[in-house]
């Protein structure tokens, strides 16, 4: 059964209807337990360490293709960031930059010139446009950060990749994934949802043209520069924001301000905004392929998905029972 990312309160719901008060969400080709989650206050605990996920991935990781692919810890961080749920680890600062924007906005003295926020292609990736700022800025886009994330959407997996993962312990929804994008290729679908976000919601400007380089600092720097010329031609500011040091020297080189966001390096969650949790789901669901939420199976590659299914968030409930189905297309009812 094919569902709406927020769906997933209704399964959650249903759980906690049948007396089922903890989730342990899995990671079901490695046989483990992610996360804890309690249905009651929303509390996040027992949350896998580095050490134990990435040792189950060297240990079913024999080839190059199944290093490439299977997920590790970044990739469980990665979905708590992106979702929202976890913080950077200099959030005051950039909650403090933000504010000092905005302060500077309003007060026509210090900012003459109209304020546009222009994003490195990892902001794309941790979906904070979308996801994290409340304020209504404008923003501007570099053809090159497009194209970093669309020159991703391209591996697909093959009969051999598949054999590979039908290797692992569990492995009876690995069919679903023929002809699907791995996970390289889901995470950058992911990002140009954000792309699609900025361009469409937020009617940013897309400026600048490919690069023809291939050296990432050479690229990061022309990102910096399309910047710079959308400021000088139309005699605006532009504040980038970025994940990467570097691109802050660059940004400073052509004399534009800069919002740091500093990666963190360990998962500090408890407690979650029952909100978010749809997010979470979805986005842990994409990097890992397949997650377990208890005996429920959540997939999110399958047979036949489609471009439409990355823009709506949609994710295919494997195993789903008849009551949850009922209760769903129930809800879809009322929408209606």
């Amino acid at each position: 059964m094919i569902i709406d990312k927020e769906e997933i309160h209704i399964l959650l719901n249903e759980q906690y209807l049948r007396g089922v008060t903890e989730i342990s969400v899995g990671y079901p080709p490695f046989e483990v337990t992610l996360f804890t989650l309690n249905l009651q206050n929303f509390r996040i605990s027992d949350v896998i360490s580095p050490r134990e996920l990435d040792g189950l991935k060297r240990k079913y990781a024999r080839s190059d293709f199944l290093r490439r692919d299977l997920p590790d810890h970044h990739d469980l961080l990665d979905s708590f960031l992106s979702a929202g749920v976890l913080e950077f680890e200099n959030q005051q600062e950039i909650e403090g930059n933000f504010k000092l924007l905005m302060e500077s906005i309003k007060d026509r003295t210090i900012y003459v010139k109209p304020v546009f926020i222009g994003i490195d292609t990892n902001i794309a990736y941790y979906r904070v446009i979308s996801r994290r700022i409340k304020d209504s800025f404008r923003y501007v886009l570099s053809e090159i950060v497009i194209e970093e994330i669309d020159a991703r959407i391209h591996s697909k997996y093959s009969g051999k990749m598949i054999r590979e993962l039908e290797s692992l312990p569990y492995h009876s929804v690995m069919y679903e994934f023929v002809n699907g994008s791995t996970k390289e290729c889901r995470k950058a679908k992911n990002a140009m949802n954000e792309i699609y976000y900025l361009l469409n919601v937020k009617d940013a400007f897309r400026v600048g043209k490919k690069s023809e380089s291939r050296d990432k600092e050479v690229r990061d720097r022309e990102i910096i520069e399309d910047y710079k010329k959308f400021s000088d031609e139309i005699k605006a500011e532009v504040v980038v924001l970025t994940a990467d040091k570097d691109m802050v020297f660059h940004a400073q080189a052509q004399q534009l301000s800069s919002i740091y966001y500093k990666l963190p390096h360990t998962i500090t969650v408890d407690k979650l905004d029952p909100i978010m949790l749809p997010t979470l789901i979805y986005d842990l669901t994409l990097n890992f392929g397949v997650i377990s939420l208890n005996n429920m199976i959540l997939l999110g590659e399958w047979r036949g998905k489609e471009a439409e299914d990355y823009f709506k968030e949609r994710l295919k409930l494997y195993n789903v029972d008849e009551k949850t189905a009922r209760d769903i297309n129930t809800c879809r009812g009322a929408e209606e």
